[in-house]
């Protein structure tokens, strides 16, 4: 599986339509660029990201192998490039929220491929069409989504389950494994389209918001201690690097508003007044139980709050 991002500024109402990218084989001049033809690289299922007014919408799932396609005539009344092109059509699955890149840009540009990638090294977007992404990059977009797109989340578990053998394989994974080679990390990677082998294997361990106990699976995150962004292979598929909490939680743990001690007593940042304390259910008597691998992790995490 491969990743893609889109920038469909000019043409995204009309391609948004007909359900399907398009874009030209040569300029008037019988130029061609890149961004045009990674076009031919999208095979049936990839995953495209779609942007648009400096936002992520919408996920694209490719309904088959990109072909030769001459300009569909929703595009004519732009005319905009020269007839022959490719066209892939496409499943737009549009989100709850649209992310808004410049709010992630330091980690995006970490994350990103340094050749034909979509952003710039001012975080701003390629000139162009369509872009490469990277496994993490996409990783990070899965992340994101995950805690923010509920709905477009359970459409991705229904529609790209992956089988329970693997599911069971990355369970194994997650608890034992020292390096990865590529072919895991590719399998891990389209895991967290639906099926969370991260989520699916804290709820091996317990089944419940680590700090206030609620229990429906529905809106328990599985939440790293040490960001994905941040982590090594390893880290990022430790079970011991994750904690299960509730959205108010889980916001307030992400944006190091709260930690944890070594104890496991909550620490609390001074700027939460008395009224979001209360509202987001966290108080200074709130503690909870690590094991001796959450302790390390947890270390990284409450400097970064100490300092932050």
């Amino acid at each position: 599986m491969n990743f893609f991002l889109v920038f469909q500024n000019k043409s995204y109402k009309e391609e948004r339509n007909g359900r399907y990218l398009w874009a030209p084989q040569k300029n008037n001049t019988g130029q061609t660029y890149h961004h045009w033809t990674d076009m031919k690289m999208i095979k049936k299922e990839d995953i495209i990201f779609n942007s648009y007014n400096g936002k992520l919408v919408s996920v694209l799932v490719a309904k088959e192998n990109c072909k030769e396609h001459e300009r569909p005539t929703g595009l004519d009344e732009l005319d905009l490039w020269e007839k022959e092109g490719w066209l892939v059509n496409v499943d737009y699955n549009d989100l709850e929220e649209p992310i808004t890149y410049k709010d992630y840009m330091e980690d995006i540009l970490k994350l990103q491929n340094e050749k034909y990638a979509p952003f710039n090294r001012l975080g701003r977007g390629n000139t162009g069409y369509l872009f490469r992404v990277s496994k993490e990059l996409a990783n990070f977009f899965f992340e994101i989504i995950e805690k923010t797109n509920s709905v477009l989340r359970e459409r991705f578990q229904f529609e790209n389950s992956i089988p329970e053998e693997i599911i069971t394989q990355i369970e194994s994974d997650l608890h034992s494994a020292t390096t990865l080679d590529e072919t895991e990390k590719e399998t891990i990677i389209k895991s967290r389209i639906g099926h969370s082998a991260f989520k699916k294997s804290l709820l091996a361990v317990e089944k419940k918001c680590k700090v206030c106990g609620i229990t429906d699976e529905r809106f328990l995150i599985a939440s790293h201690i040490k960001p994905w962004s941040k982590s090594s292979n390893h880290e990022r598929l430790d079970v011991n690097n994750g904690l299960l909490l509730c959205p108010n939680h889980d916001a307030l743990f992400d944006k190091s508003y709260i930690s944890f001690d070594e104890t496991g007593k909550v620490m609390v940042k001074e700027s939460l007044d008395d009224t979001t304390k209360i509202l987001f259910n966290i108080n200074e008597t709130m503690r909870i139980v690590m094991n001796e691998r959450q302790q390390q992790y947890m270390k990284w995490h409450r400097d970064n709050f100490l300092n932050s």
